[in-house]
């Protein structure tokens, strides 16, 4: 999911597809690294369908007239041409089509008098981010995506099997059946969040390490993001909830409903783990500290027990001459005062020990 906010930070910096200062609304500009323009095509109604890849315009306009519903998608938005005859065929508005190239929009949903127009961010399994635009209307759904590969691979062979209310010949359901896809493949990503967010726990627990905490910062990081993502989304499909349009029957909105309860899910696991992983870095700092004070405080009793020897080893280590007087350093002439020092020292280094452990400060 990194590379979720890595997009994001570089497309907030990039603004080359965006018309200029004073540029008249509506004003298609492509961005210069766009993905080269794609069409494919579905026909769909009375429990059959028809599939073309690669086709041209003229092609896909062509089953408009012969199928109930029809699915165009546009994968690649460098023929600005191509999106211009699109939305004349389609009588799209202008300033949806600007929004159309201008990835750079959040979630909404624009209703017009024959068409609604949802905008929507789509993860791919590695949480790679991009724009997908929807239009529906009566007989026909829309698509246009960044780039080639998307989320609605179940939706496909779903077509592909003949499921019976994708096949009824209603666009508001196969819209729906493609938003609900989308935000579908939100759940690995978020899963996958917060399995690693319960495993940085059990590590921190298990053994403290310098490279958790900017890990832990680059995941609430990413759920930020996908936190600014999700709530507009959410905001989108109330919208469309509310929307009073003859293309948008009651029974579908049913389903946009349970697509909205999957949004409000996502909302609250990612508010809950990004609570979660704030609490761990706190966590982490905790026990940092407290490693470190263990540590200090292992090395004040190691100096505290040898400050009582190393006076005693300073004391008869004084050049006094034991000769001239039996008060001057006693024990240097006896046989045993090796080890009677030692063993003195062995024992205030004992007792301190004990003491300390009474304590319990060891």
């Amino acid at each position: 999911m990194a590379v979720f906010s890595r997009l994001k930070r570089k497309r907030r910096r990039s603004t080359s597809n965006r018309s200029g200062v004073g540029a008249p609304p509506g004003l298609l500009v492509a961005d210069p690294e766009a993905e080269p323009s794609r069409l494919s095509v579905y026909g769909i109604g009375n429990g059959r369908f028809q599939k073309h890849v690669g086709v041209d315009l003229d092609e896909a306009l062509a089953l408009r007239s012969e199928w109930p519903v029809i699915w165009l998608d546009c994968s690649g938005l460098s023929d600005i041409g191509l999106v211009e005859r699109i939305g004349a065929a389609f009588n799209l508005h202008p300033l949806a089509l600007e929004d159309v190239v201008n990835t750079d929009q959040r979630p909404k949903c624009d209703p017009y008098q024959d068409h609604a127009f949802v905008v929507a961010r789509m993860l791919d399994p590695t949480g790679n981010s991009e724009q997908l635009s929807v239009f529906f209307g009566e007989g026909f759904v829309l698509t246009f995506q960044e780039r080639p590969g998307d989320a609605f691979d179940p939706v496909r062979k779903r077509i592909e099997k003949g499921a019976p209310r994708l096949h009824a010949g209603h666009a508001d359901y196969l819209a729906y059946a493609l938003i609900d896809a989308v935000i579908d493949a939100y759940f690995p990503v978020v899963d996958r969040q917060t399995g690693r967010i319960d495993e940085l726990e059990d590590e921190i627990f298990d053994d403290l390490d310098a490279v958790q905490v900017p890990e832990i910062h680059g995941l609430r990081r990413d759920m930020l993001n996908l936190r600014r993502v999700l709530r507009p989304t959410r905001d989108a499909l109330n919208a469309l909830l509310r929307l009073d349009r003859p293309f948008l029957r009651e029974e579908t909105k049913t389903y946009f409903g349970d697509v909205q309860d999957h949004c409000d899910q996502l909302i609250d696991l990612n508010d809950t783990y990004r609570d979660t992983a704030a609490g761990l870095i706190d966590l982490h700092m905790t026990l940092s500290a407290a490693a470190t004070n263990e540590v200090i405080n292992l090395l004040t009793i190691i100096s505290t027990i040898f400050i009582p020897l190393g006076f005693l080893a300073g004391l008869w280590g004084m050049n006094f001459n034991p000769e001239i007087s039996d008060w001057n350093m006693p024990l240097t002439q006896s046989p045993y005062g090796y080890p009677i020092a030692l063993a003195i020292m062995t024992v205030i280094a004992l007792g301190l020990l004990a003491y300390f452990k009474k304590k319990r400060w060891i």
